[in-house]
């Protein structure tokens, strides 16, 4: 079981995400024009959001003050007359990153109202692999949620990212900071130190690029349990958009970043006090001082046909410690088990704690790991890549010990497939369209449908269409983009079988056609219809 610390932390965090899961705020009334206008599936002669979808080049401050100042009810109006005016998808993305930075700060807790900029680039996904009539909605939806967690944020006092020329001019910063930034900010870092690692990140900015800056910070995204995942996932919100946005959008969106990798909660300086929810990182420091690799590795561990070792893997992280956990994967890389082959264990146990639970902790077991295998994927260090590997391990029993439950939960390899819909092929899109009809019945019984369509040699890429268009048209909050996009970037890293098992799995948090209706979704498709009509 998870340890005392560790549990206290992670509970109250997850006590405030089911308070807050699903507040969508308030939004415009929805009338009976309205409702008949928001039906059309797409805007006849309206411009795909994507068909000037290069890297933001520049930045029109009255676009930043236009989001910030503006009020909710009014805001996707004067949006949609942006976009009829020429405004580009990605000037609004990069608009709304700096907009949720200044304005929606990540405490007290990483999560909650800053899903606000941690979802964005799920959003971000949705829209490129979307279809082009949906393609202008998710981004408006974004820009109506930044509204509500600005409120949210103001209701609590107000917070706004301090200015950032104070670091730049302020006598008290010392030489060496200024000469050796890059060192400065990772020891301020390591030492919990807020004021002193933002000092040092405004100066680092002015001598590297971001994403040379942001290399550095993969570590500190996997370092503790206290935000369960959520340091780790917005490192990677921050990775996935900065090839999107203007450097000058950049500097907020990584002052933000260090600013919630710093957050915790008012306990003592954890880099002056052993605490629980950072044991694995401390574990799994000295585990990979230790680890060396054979120069002839085992045969078995590296036959790709053999399934034996997967599930030993698995039966560690369904049933045994965080430690053990860790130690199971160093183990196996250690006789010369390939990474990726590590990652779909760890994705795999994501997926059955979906299974086990299909509730707001199995989310974030999912989405955390698909931040940590981005990182490990592009981290320069070797070190760090396999940390990041050891730390996702540590994460899921520890996720698992917060869920609860038996031992007995069902597993991704005893999933038996079942016909979506009697007399009709299993493969087909009436098939499909019956899978997601189901979770209105029984989520649980969605599950072998899905794997029946998939086993039957349904298209994964119709599934993911399908599943996309739901969460557009019917999410109930950030996490069902953040859950749909990190489900399908896991299941991409996975050999076939586990691939379809773990897709079927996925189906417990998506949305289908009986889910009610987003109702900012809703008023801005009325609102792009009523502007191409006039076009």
């Amino acid at each position: 079981m998870a340890s005392g610390g560790v549990t206290m932390q992670a509970k109250a965090a997850l006590d405030e995400t089911r308070r807050a899961v699903g507040d969508t705020g308030q939004s415009l009334p929805i009338t009976r024009r309205r409702f008949l206008l928001a039906a059309a599936a797409a805007v006849p002669g309206w411009p795909c959001a994507l068909a000037a979808a290069r890297p933001e080049e520049w930045v029109a401050p009255e676009l930043l003050d236009l989001l910030i100042e503006t009020e909710r009810e009014a805001l996707l109006e004067a949006l949609v007359t942006r976009i009829t005016a020429g405004l580009t998808y990605p000037e609004l993305l990069g608009a709304l990153a700096e907009a949720a930075a200044r304005q929606v700060r990540p405490y007290p807790h990483v999560g909650f109202k800053y899903h606000a900029f941690m979802v964005l680039h799920a959003v971000d996904r949705t829209t490129r692999h979307g279809p082009s009539e949906e393609a202008w909605l998710p981004i408006l939806w974004a820009a109506d949620t930044f509204k509500g967690a600005q409120a949210q944020e103001q209701s609590r006092g107000g917070w706004v990212l301090p200015d950032a020329s104070r670091a730049r001019t302020a006598s008290r910063i010392g030489r060496s900071v200024r000469q050796h930034p890059e060192r400065a900010l990772h020891q301020a870092l390591d030492q919990w130190d807020a004021e002193a690692a933002d000092d040092a990140l405004l100066i680092l900015l002015q001598q590297r690029a971001p994403e040379q800056v942001l290399e550095g910070l993969w570590r500190y995204g996997a370092r503790d349990f206290r935000a369960i995942g959520h340091k780790a996932i917005t490192v990677a919100n921050c990775a996935r958009l900065l090839p999107t946005v203007s450097r000058a959008r950049a500097e907020p969106m990584l002052r933000s970043l260090v600013l919630a990798l710093q957050n915790h909660r008012g306990e003592p300086n954890p880099a002056t006090t052993a605490l629980a929810a950072d044991a694995p990182w401390r574990n799994n420091q000295e585990r990979i001082k230790r680890l060396e690799r054979p120069t002839t590795p085992d045969a078995e561990a590296t036959d790709a046909n053999s399934a034996a070792l997967s599930h030993d893997l698995l039966a560690v992280l369904r049933e045994g410690s965080a430690d053990d956990a860790s130690a199971a994967l160093a183990a196996a890389l250690a006789r010369g088990v390939p990474k990726t082959r590590l990652w779909t264990v760890v994705f795999a146990a994501a997926g059955e704690l979906m299974l086990r639970e299909p509730g707001i902790l199995a989310v974030h077991a999912n989405t955390t790991s698909d931040a940590l295998f981005l990182g490990a994927k592009r981290a320069a260090d070797s070190d760090t890549r396999t940390l990041l590997l050891l730390q996702a391990a540590s994460f899921l029993p520890l996720f698992r010990d917060l869920i609860g439950g038996d031992g007995d939960a069902p597993q991704l390899s005893r999933l038996e497939p079942a016909s979506p819909v009697a007399g009709v092929a299993a493969d087909s899109a009436e098939a499909l369209e019956a899978v997601f009809a189901a979770l209105s019945a029984s989520r649980r019984e969605a599950v072998p449908k899905a794997l029946g369509y998939l086993e039957a040699g349904g298209c994964e890429q119709a599934f993911m269409r399908r599943a996309r268009h739901y969460t557009v048209e019917r999410n109930q909050g950030a996490h069902d983009y953040k859950f749909t996009e990190a489900a399908f970037r896991n299941a991409a890293a996975m050999p076939e079988h586990w691939r379809r098992r773990y897709l079927a799995a996925s189906v417990l948090y998506m949305n289908g056609p009986d889910d009610s209706e987003d109702p900012a979704v809703t008023n801005a498709r009325l609102l792009l219809a009523d502007a191409g009509a006039r076009r």
